[in-house]
Order: C-alpha cells, then structure tokens, then sequence
C-alpha cells in the first residue's frame, strides 16, 4: 500500500529541508539571515499543524515526522551554537548542551526499554517536558541575536540558567513517570499471570 504525501506532510518536509541550510548559516556566522530561517522553520510547524487539524489529514507519518522535524532543528542549533570549534561571541555553555542532550538520550533509551519490556509505546509529552523545549527554542533564538550584533553573555546568561532548571525539572519528572509506568505494566503483567495460574 502507498501512503500518500499530505499536504501537511510537505510542509513539515519544508523544514526538514531548512534544516541545513539552518546549520550553514551558524557555520558561516551569517545570524540575520539563519535567525529568519529558524523563524520559518517555526511557522512551518504551526502551519503543518493547522493544516492537519483543520482539513482532517492528521496520519501516522505525519505524527512520526513532525517531532523528528522539530528535534532534528533543535539538536542542530543548539549543538553547533556551543561548539568552541566555530568560534562564537556569545555561545551555549558546554554544560548546559551536556544536560539537553543527556536528557534527551535517557528519554529515548528509557521509553525504548520500557517499549521492549512492557509493550508500552505511547508516550505522551508533559507540560514540563514542553516548557523544556520552549525555552531551548528561546536559548537558540537569543544566543542568534546576541551574536549578530556582538552583545554581551550578560544578556543571555539568565536564559542560560532557566533552560538548565527546567531542563532538569523536566528530565527528572520524564524519569518518575517512566519509573510508575513501568512499575504498572509489571503490577498488570503479574495480576495476569495470577489470573492466569488461578483458573
């Protein structure tokens, strides 16, 4: 069976196709125009999104690529914005790219474990865990801006700080929800097995 392309499909493949041209832009210190990119990269996800709501073409592939579209952008910026390699005014402090992406690795590795173990594979992103991104956006955005006319650290420092809060709040509570779910799904499997033994 061929699965068609939906319109708000495209778009999110829009900005997938941005992406490098993203990672050029912060290569080459060319911060105007990246930071425009970025922007669009945004109202891609909005568009994408209201497309698929209001014309009923929310699909499975859709659901798949859109976050993949969104992390792919994130992770790209925000790792090429603390690399000391490109020798920027103002960059994310190598600690708080350790955190980020440390927490995105435990996310994945423990929602695959639990995916293995249990069978469990819906996931669905708390208000903590989408603060979290927000404010990573916010960083990105910022540290773009105070590049291009070469502000001060002093500017963005603060943001700095919040992301690193946030991002830990929300990592440790992506840790207790996955702790409970998989302490369910045994408590469920186990009842079963019970049952099972019982007739």
């Amino acid at each position: 069976m061929v699965m068609r392309l939906t319109l708000a499909s495209k778009v999110t493949l829009i900005r997938m196709f941005l992406v490098p041209f993203v990672a050029i832009g912060i290569l080459y210190h060319r911060y105007g125009i990246t930071l425009w990119l970025f922007l669009i990269s945004g109202l891609t996800d909005m568009i994408d999104g209201l497309i698929a709501r209001k014309l009923g073409q929310k699909t499975r592939l859709g659901a798949l690529l859109d976050p993949m579209a969104d992390k792919l952008l994130l992770s790209t910026s925000f790792l090429l914005l603390t690399l000391p390699s490109i020798k920027l005014h103002v960059s994310i402090p190598i600690w708080l790219a350790v955190l980020v992406f440390g927490r995105d690795i435990i996310i994945v590795v423990s929602s695959v474990a639990i995916a293995l173990t249990t069978g469990f594979t819906k996931f669905d992103p708390s208000i903590y865990g989408k603060a979290s991104t927000a404010v990573q956006i916010c960083t990105v955005i910022a540290v773009m801006i105070v590049n291009y006319p070469q502000l001060d650290e002093v500017y963005v420092l603060w943001l700095f700080y919040l992301t690193f809060g946030i991002t830990l709040f929300s990592g440790l509570h992506y840790i207790y929800i996955f702790t409970k779910r998989y302490n369910l799904e045994n408590e469920q499997e186990q009842q079963n097995h019970d049952a099972d033994h019982g007739k």
